[in-house]
């Protein structure tokens, strides 16, 4: 056989291998809340455990895949992810002890572990702030900023040191960054761009405004800050000046009360998402903080989740939840329209199976 023939023949079957697997895959079953017949409002998209999952790659991508493997690193343990859209998923994976960095149109995912001279331990939160990426490690009590190629670029530090930094949030408009310090139970508000620590949110305590192990964090559209309050078992709600305004949630396994409650994150409609690790499922709420849906179970089939940990949502209100130790990010999206409260209400268990989600604050 001349070489010409040779290559030719190499290329038509990878050619041939590329186009087998571009074929459809088998029907996959996607969830939708509520169920039938109410109208639906959230569906299950797809699961991400690699960077192949991310978008369709183009031909010579897809010769790589097929000789090296699609996906490259996979997701073990996913703790807290960030959405760079279009480009990139960042998660921290603490299995890996490791940054995982999860490329659209079917590029492999890579690790990032080393912070200039420093190697992770136990990476937690991670948010998108700005032009950079923020992760932090309770075990090194460190909070690092990376550029969006996920490249170190410098450290912040708390005066006196962390206790155990958790959950991130960033508000853009004032360049604040909100770090949950669980050990010391309270929210350090820092300058971005200085790296100076301007305020603190918080003390040990029941009392509203008080915090018992706080993790996860969000800022919304007007600037609020929502902080998962965790062995008070609610999410309290701050105004922009970190000036307590309301509570949602209490501990119980009713609709509207949390058990474990991790994340907590709100679309663009104001609904507010706050994952329950022990029930594997996600309640959500309105701005009232009025409980509206229950979305999930323990499980592993899709829409089902084992031991969920942080979401977040983008701005098309794409929901990326880690489902921690299914090994994967479940994608779900809104379906709804900005009218749709009173639709989430009705299609939930009838009023007098719903147990009240907020108490007000104390005068």
């Amino acid at each position: 056989m001349t070489r010409s023939r040779l290559i030719g023949t190499i290329a038509a079957g990878l050619l041939t291998a590329w186009l087998v697997g571009c074929s459809p895959a088998k029907e996959e079953f996607h969830p939708i809340w509520p169920p039938p017949p109410a109208a639906p409002r959230i569906r299950h998209v797809q699961n991400v455990k690699g960077g192949g999952d991310l978008g369709r790659p183009d031909f010579f991508r897809s010769i790589g895949h097929l000789i090296a493997g699609s996906k490259g690193v996979t997701l073990l343990r996913p703790h807290a992810v960030a959405v760079l859209e279009g480009k990139r998923i960042f998660v921290t994976d603490q299995e890996r002890q490791a940054l995982v960095v999860l490329e659209y149109g079917g590029r492999r995912a890579r690790l990032v572990s080393r912070m200039g001279d420093t190697f992770l331990v136990s990476p937690v939160g991670v948010a998108i702030c700005g032009q950079s990426v923020v992760l932090t490690d309770s075990s090194l009590n460190k909070l690092f900023v990376l550029d969006l190629e996920g490249q170190y670029v410098r450290t912040i530090d708390k005066p006196g040191g962390f206790g155990r930094p958790t959950g991130l949030a960033y508000d853009l408009t004032r360049d604040r960054l909100y770090v949950a310090d669980t050990l010391a139970h309270e929210i350090c508000v820092f300058d971005f761009s200085s790296g100076r620590l301007t305020q603190r949110i918080g003390r040990p305590g029941p009392a509203v405004g008080e915090f018992n192990f706080p993790t996860h964090l969000a800022v919304d559209a007007q600037r609020r800050l929502y902080v998962t309050d965790s062995m008070n078992f609610r999410v309290q709600v701050f105004d922009p000046e970190g000036k307590y305004i309301y509570h949602m949630g209490r501990q119980g396994d009713g609709s509207g009360y949390l058990a474990v409650p991790k994340a907590v994150a709100i679309d663009s409609l104001g609904h507010i998402y706050i994952v329950d690790s022990y029930f594997g499922r996600i309640s959500i709420f309105d701005l009232q903080g009025q409980f509206l849906l229950a979305i999930g179970d323990i499980g592993s089939e899709n829409g089902m989740f084992q031991v969920p940990g942080a979401l977040v949502i983008d701005s098309a209100n794409r929901i990326y939840v880690c489902d921690t130790f299914n090994e994967r990010i479940q994608v779900l999206q809104y379906v709804g329209g900005p009218g749709n409260v009173e639709d989430l209400k009705a299609a939930s268990r009838p009023a007098a199976q719903r147990q009240p989600a907020t108490r007000p604050a104390q005068p």
